[in-house]
């Protein structure tokens, strides 16, 4: 019976022992890979994501270069927002306007970039309008919409600039370049002394032919620029106007099929005709909302 005893009690050292050595090992913990995700872009690497942007990269110029969402200055590719925004949706984001204030007519809106599918701000921008030329001598509404056009691309550009570089293009909104924009169209106008050197030289090849007078607009047509082109659907867009019935009246008034089509003159009288339109417009919206309003409190 002391031999079995004996026997029993080895065998509870030997278990006590391996015990004691099992809790002296390290802990392993197993490790999870992190994963990496902008929106509704998801990888399991920074690697991957960079090549998951890539390909949304290449996606994406495909709709800029086909819906022709970029103007073209000095030589290089600038996207409006339209473009911009098309770039958050497809990674799951919105904008969506935080404020617009109004100082000696500047307006400055701030606008916020937001995930769809649980609201959170991933990008805050602002922006303002109001005392450059030409917007300083535009209707109130414009120059508010434009500083929340302009607030949206910043926005939209502070998350994700790095994807639109992928794509080949400037990472600066075309809204904000229109200090340029305007300053190429003041260089691309004919000077009227150069007009008058060509009816000179005309003059001196044939002395046989009466004096003529200088004509209005040049022999030959000239037309106004892709980024005059880009100004003027800026413009309708901002305006609230319907593109196809400012085409419906071109083609009325001067048999015209495209803007490419406009003479720099009828381009100038086109841009003063959209203000009009949208002064109308906005008048008859104030007009419609106090009597609403005048409705309500009958």
């Amino acid at each position: 019976m002391s031999a079995i005893k004996r026997e029993l009690n080895e065998v509870l050292d030997e278990l006590v022992l391996d015990e004691q050595a099992l809790m002296q090992l390290p802990v392993v913990m197993p490790v999870t890979s992190s994963s990496v995700a902008l929106g509704t872009l998801q990888a399991s690497s920074p690697a991957a994501l960079v090549s998951g942007a890539a390909e949304m990269a290449h996606e994406l110029a495909t709709v800029i270069d086909k819906q022709k969402l970029f103007t073209v200055i000095q030589g290089k590719k600038f996207v409006g927002v339209e473009g911009w925004t098309t770039l958050a949706v497809m990674l799951g984001c919105v904008a969506r306007e935080v404020s617009t204030t109004e100082h000696d007519g500047i307006y400055v809106a701030v606008v916020e970039l937001v995930r769809m599918n649980d609201g959170a701000c991933i990008s805050r921008a602002s922006a303002e309008c109001g005392e450059e030329k030409p917007w300083n001598t535009r209707a109130k509404y414009a120059r508010r919409s434009m500083a929340q056009t302009r607030a949206t691309g910043k926005a939209c550009r502070l998350a994700f600039s790095w994807i639109m570089s992928l794509a080949g293009y400037e990472v600066t909104p075309a809204e904000e370049m229109t200090p340029i924009i305007e300053a190429e169209q003041v260089q691309e106008r004919p000077a009227p002394a150069q007009r008058k050197t060509k009816t000179q030289t005309a003059e001196s090849v044939s002395s046989t032919v009466p004096e003529p007078q200088a004509p209005i607009e040049p022999p030959e047509p000239q037309r106004i620029t892709a980024s005059q082109c880009k100004l003027l659907e800026a413009q309708i867009r901002d305006y609230g106007l319907d593109s196809e019935r400012v085409k419906a009246w071109l083609h009325s008034a001067w048999k015209v099929e495209s803007f490419s089509d406009l003479s720099p003159k009828q381009f100038e009288i086109l841009l003063i005709k959209l203000e009009n339109w949208a002064s109308d417009s906005y008048a008859k919206a104030e007009a419609d909302s106090a009597l609403s309003r005048n409705a309500t409190n009958f």
